[in-house]
């Protein structure tokens, strides 16, 4: 990947708005989050090959030229959008409809709380784009995808699906508060980059085009389907499909900051020491200016003090549950299981669900799992079975060497098929390990 480090041009501030490269991706495997390294399946190399998170995260834009125009058919298709308009009765936060001039009103295409798919589609078919939110929540596809890259940056995520008619616009020139993969499923889009750009703009600094006005182009390229490309937070652009439909996803990745992270650790530490909620000195706003210094110089010390006594691992953990929470894993199978998990024996065969996040917390004489922002409580004894069912390989349920009489292990096996952390499968395909 050296070419693609060498031809990127930064700019004074560790980034650069110019673009990018002619990496070739090979043609890869079907998508499997459960192998760890979204990242690597969405630039279409392995990321440990790429200097992706090392140079090119939240400083670059990068353009990764895909292997097969339908590397991203199995996340999405038009056929696919087209009836989800039609069938899911989407609500005005869950579709947009845009276009950079003439702008659409929402009462052109809403039919009281709901978005009118007739409507839609006239729009669309007048070169209007059409912007499915937050797809990830009906499109199991894509939340695998979203809860797959989640686990592996420790970040949040979400998916915009934009569906832009031929030789149309749907935004004029802006910039996110998120970084963003842009993934081409069907068709091409002409993309521009701007000068006028805000260096790594947090949540709350949304952009506004009366104050945010871009500069000159500099530079476009064209995005084709199968290709990757991603656009750092701040980054001004703009784009507009060619001579056909095109259809992109368009996949956030929202920062976990440092001024974020901070905050957290402040806010956990202000619950343990009373200190840090103590008052200001009374009459502070009068003071002069050494009374502001010395106020300054005690915040020095309390920051001091924050940096060695923060519990880090609370806060992180915290984090990472938060993550976690938000993709509940999908299946066809709850109730199913829930009633079935009192009449377990020992020759069914258990396993963990798949794609689903779950880890173990010993405290004192109890296992702890927790998973998905739950937590179920356990005696000390059932640590050794809960871990052999979180390895995540099929196991049959007598076979598992935990020290437990059969009685108590299937309370314990029969507890996590109940709250849907494990699940019974077809004895053909358990491994003992």
């Amino acid at each position: 990947m050296t070419e693609l480090a060498s031809s990127l041009e930064t700019g004074s501030d560790g980034r650069s708005t110019t673009l990018v490269t002619h990496h070739r991706a090979g043609e890869k495997q079907p998508l499997r989050p459960a192998d760890g390294d979204a990242l690597g399946w969405i630039l279409g190399a392995e990321s440990t090959e790429l200097p992706f998170v090392t140079e090119i995260l939240g400083r670059r834009a990068v353009l990764v030229h895909g292997g097969s125009p339908r590397r991203f058919s199995q996340l999405l298709s038009f056929e696919v959008l087209d009836s989800v308009l039609g069938t899911y009765g989407l609500s005005h936060a869950d579709i947009r409809v845009v276009r950079s001039d003439p702008e659409v009103a929402p009462s052109d295409y809403q039919w009281g709380d709901l978005a009118d798919p007739m409507r839609v589609a006239g729009l669309f078919a007048d070169g209007a784009t059409v912007i499915f939110a937050a797809l990830h929540n009906r499109h199991a596809p894509l939340q695998r995808l979203c809860a797959a890259l989640s686990r592996q940056a420790g970040v949040r995520t979400q998916t915009n699906i934009y569906l832009t008619p031929p030789r149309s616009q749907g935004f004029k020139p802006h910039w996110d508060s998120h970084d963003v993969f842009v993934m081409q499923v069907e068709g091409s889009k002409r993309w521009r980059f701007y000068e006028g750009g805000t260096d790594r703009p947090l949540p709350g600094q949304q952009f506004d085009p009366e104050r945010h006005l871009p500069g000159p182009v500099e530079v476009e390229v064209t995005v084709s389907a199968g290709d990757t490309m991603y656009i750092p937070r701040g980054i001004m652009h703009a784009a507009e499909s060619l001579d056909e439909t095109s259809l992109h996803i368009t996949l956030g990745l929202h920062a976990y900051t440092w001024a974020e992270f901070a905050g957290q650790c402040l806010a956990e530490a202000a619950l343990r020491r009373s200190g840090w909620r103590d008052s200001l000195p009374f009459g502070y706003p009068s003071s002069a200016e050494d009374g502001f210094n010395e106020i300054k110089n005690q915040l020095g010390e309390r920051l001091a003090e924050l940096a060695s006594d923060a519990d880090v691992a609370a806060v992180l953990s915290a984090r990472l549950d938060e993550v976690a929470s938000a993709f509940r894993a999908r299946a066809s199978n709850y109730l199913e299981e829930a009633t079935a998990a009192e009449s377990l024996s020992r020759r069914d065969c258990v396993r963990l669900r798949p794609e689903l996040a779950s880890r173990i917390d010993v405290r004192g004489d109890r296992t702890v799992v927790i998973s998905e922002g739950r937590e179920l409580d356990f005696p000390r004894a059932a640590e050794r079975t809960i871990r052999k069912v979180l390895a995540g390989k099929p196991i049959r349920a007598g076979a598992i060497n935990d020290g437990l009489d059969w009685p108590s292990r299937k309370v314990v096996l029969s507890n996590l098929i109940r709250a849907g952390i494990a699940e019974t499968v077809d004895s053909g395909i358990w491994d003992n390990g």
